[in-house]
């Protein structure tokens, strides 16, 4: 509850995830279940046995598409200097108090709109015309009420769209209660920036309207790639059966747009192109929506594999051989029928890809190999990735818009780590690496207890003797890996820690349970590798350690320290209630309420409350019994310190046992021991 939401990475929620899960990769399954046998769709015992991944990427140049736009983009969104163009006033008129000073930082909610359309560019031209454009009309609806003296939050827009009539801004704005008066804002300087966004944003909606789909090299590469999918399918099958399954391909897209855009290109080139000839009438999309082009999800699923999504009639036929999708299918869907995937937008978030694979390469897949292949604008990858993480490092600075007290990102140097694993991820995927397919997950996102238990469970097998023997502050080394330091574990009381200390003196030290075990994983081949410097360094690597497992300890022993950090909504509406006691709600009731409200709350909860907060009632007694209605349907819960640690010594922390880890690309010491670890 106290972590920074923008960096919930795997390492931070392995624990959670650990304690409540029970969860077996792929890569688990493989290496301990070999020789298991299960049961088949035709009810024979077959081996447990899946397809192996084969990566490939598909090149385009993105510039192609619209020659000079993307550097133009890079000035509008984040430049490497200065400040962007595109302010996004619009979105933070809170930023223009009157006779306030600066704009200062983003907020959270621009940060994410200038992700996103950078991502809806990369994606598709169609794709970022239209959100453009949507927010071109936005801004022409912004002003026009400013001109008014109001000021539009963005739930208006849900109003406005709702009205019969759009044209009729005036009489929406007097009676919505999404509007406020104006007077409190510097409206000189918002409707400056305002109509500079909209000058920009009606700029790069004309030049992205004059993309046509036979000009687009995005989606002529992407005609080829299904071309040689057919060919391949072809040239291997042993009859028309085999063929038809050989040639299924699921194209996916983060954006439903994107879909429309693929759609109604390829329905076109598949008319006219002979080498598409095996896709004529046997195409089908699916996105959020129920149905589309008259084909519902279900039907467009179980017509693509019946036999793999269980099919009943009268579903049984297989009707499609194209299944184009957003990221709806990516999870919980068995499509094994299927033995390819292609990836239509750049991986920003490649755990996302692997949610993909997922549906494909599963246990029972008929094919002995899957084929993942993904879209990478080779000349511009790296200038898009420098892009995302300037947009990203400040996406993480901003903190006004996501209700947390302080900002985001305290621990930058972890943060500046996340991006680059990220980013190391996505250059594997571009030279067609597919050890996260392999391994189920990035580094992280793989990370099993499962799989240490099972190692746990055959080292006191093989040596628990010899491990009972060890005494106390044991310690070895290894050579892995690019972060040189000690890994501690340590005793304080009933307790357990490990602390991962760096060689370089300035970086943090690591307490996350998950990078430390990560950190420490090795088999019995590896060699262990002491150098009489990291046997001397480990002493004051140790005091380091203990002094942050010290203070660790120490931070709970303070009950100040154990209390939740509560938003300003919620102690505005738990004072309301104390302040409004209906008459007809029993006190342990409303206590009960009052307590759930003061207590951490996700964001989307938080959302129902301030509905229910905002909504206008007749008396106050009223708005409060509807309040203890909305609390009690959310199902919140009071929060319940854990009880404060006893005070203890520094002298009262014992280590257990120790591990160097020196750079892989070290040379070997002279005085190097090279037995096993």
């Amino acid at each position: 509850m106290r972590a920074d939401p923008f960096n919930l990475n795997p390492d931070l929620l392995y624990p959670i995830i650990d304690a409540t899960t029970v969860k077996r990769t792929r890569r688990f399954i493989k290496k301990h279940y070999a020789s298991d046998m299960i049961r088949g769709p035709d009810g024979r015992m077959v081996p447990i046995r899946f397809p192996k991944p084969v990566a490939s990427s598909i090149g385009y140049d993105l510039d192609a598409v619209l020659p000079g736009f993307f550097a133009r983009l890079e000035e509008i969104l984040m430049p490497e200097d200065g400040h962007p163009l595109l302010r996004l006033a619009r979105y933070q008129a809170e930023r223009y108090p009157a006779g306030g000073a600066g704009r200062g930082e983003d907020t959270a909610l621009v940060g994410l709109l200038r992700s996103s359309l950078l991502k809806r560019f990369e994606s598709s031209a169609e794709a970022f015309r239209r959100t453009v454009g949507r927010m071109v009309h936005e801004h022409e609806v912004f002003l026009e009420a400013l001109e008014r003296g109001r000021i539009v939050r963005k739930e208006f827009f849900q109003e406005l769209s709702a009205a019969e009539d759009e044209g009729d801004i005036e009489e929406i704005l007097a009676v919505s209660e999404q509007a406020e008066d104006a007077a409190a804002y510097d409206v000189a300087r918002l409707r400056a920036d305002v109509r500079a966004d909209l000058a920009l944003l009606r700029e790069m909606a004309e030049k992205t309207a004059k993309v046509r789909p036979a000009c687009d090299p995005k989606l002529a590469a992407l005609v080829a790639t299904l071309a040689a999918i057919a060919k391949a399918a072809r040239d291997e099958a042993v009859d028309a059966e085999d063929e038809r399954q050989k040639r299924k391909v699921l194209v996916f897209s983060h954006y439903e747009d994107t879909i429309d855009w693929i759609e109604e290109h390829l329905r076109a080139a598949i008319a006219r192109d002979p080498r598409l000839a095996p896709y004529r009438g046997r195409v089908a999309s699916v996105s959020g929506a129920e149905a589309r082009g008259g084909v519902a999800r279900d039907k467009a699923l179980h017509g693509f594999a019946p036999v793999s999504t269980g099919a009943l009639p009268p579903d049984t036929d297989d009707l499609f051989d194209l299944l184009l999708c957003t990221d709806v299918l990516a999870e919980g869907m068995n499509l094994q029928q299927c033995r390819n995937i292609v990836n239509y937008d750049l991986p920003w978030n490649p755990m996302r890809l692997v949610q993909r694979h997922g549906r494909v390469d599963r246990i029972g897949s008929p094919h002995p190999k899957v084929f993942l292949r993904t879209f990478f604008p080779d000349a511009q990858l790296d200038r898009l990735l420098n892009l995302e993480t300037r947009v990203r490092r400040k996406l993480a600075q901003a903190a006004a818009s996501v209700g947390v007290e302080e900002a985001p990102i305290e621990r930058g140097a972890e943060a500046e780590r996340s991006f680059a694993e990220t980013r190391e991820e996505i250059e594997r995927l571009h030279r067609e690496d597919a050890s996260i397919y392999e391994a189920g997950g990035t580094e992280g996102a793989a990370q099993t207890g499962e799989e240490y238990r099972q190692e746990l469970r055959r080292a006191l097998a093989k040596y628990a003797d010899v491990i009972r023997e060890l005494p106390w502050r044991s310690g070895s080394g290894m050579r892995k890996g690019d972060r040189p330091g000690h890994v501690f574990c340590a005793t304080a009381g009933e307790r357990i820690y490990l602390r991962f200390v760096p060689e370089d003196a300035t970086a943090e030290i690591v307490g996350e349970l998950g990078t430390c075990l990560r950190l420490l994983e090795c088999t019995e081949e590896t060699r262990r590798v002491l150098s009489d410097e990291m046997a001397r360094a480990a002493y004051d690597a140790w005091g380091r350690a203990r002094r942050s497992i010290f203070d660790a300890w120490s931070f709970e022993t303070d009950p100040a320290n154990l209390q939740p950090k509560i938003r300003k909504l919620n102690r505005d509406v738990a004072a309301f209630l104390r302040e409004n006691s209906p008459a007809d709600i029993e006190q342990a009731r409303l206590d009960r309420c009052v307590e759930a409200i003061e207590s951490p709350w996700p964001r989307r909860e938080e959302n129902l409350l301030r509905l229910a907060w905002e909504r206008p009632f007749a008396t106050a007694a009223d708005r409060a019994r509807h309040i203890v209605e909305v609390v009690e349907g959310i199902g919140a819960e009071p929060f319940r310190a854990p009880d404060p640690l006893p005070p203890i010594g520094i002298e009262e922390i014992h280590l257990i046992a120790w591990m160097a880890i020196e750079h892989e690309d070290a040379g070997v010491p002279r005085a190097a021991l090279t037995r096993p670890a």
